[in-house]
């Protein structure tokens, strides 16, 4: 499992969707589907996408997602 080492800029405190996308080394496109797997329902998709915004726990949180990490430890 190869998680990808992320360069977030110090004092940021959100990222638009091309700057994520980009950040996680993905297209918009995988980051759509990274997110629509995760979230779900893909209603009013577009419009939805186009306003969203990433913190850097975000970010910190969809890289490990791609990378295959658990998020919840099994018992």
């Amino acid at each position: 499992m190869a998680q990808m080492q992320l360069s977030l800029t110090a004092g940021k405190a959100e990222y638009n969707w091309d700057e994520a996308a980009s950040l996680l080394g993905l297209s918009p496109i995988e980051l759509e589907a990274l997110v629509t797997d995760r979230l779900g329902e893909r209603e009013s998709r577009e419009s939805a996408f186009a306003k969203m915004r990433f913190r850097p726990a975000d970010l910190i949180l969809l890289n490990m997602v791609q990378a295959g990490a658990p998020l919840v430890e099994a018992e």
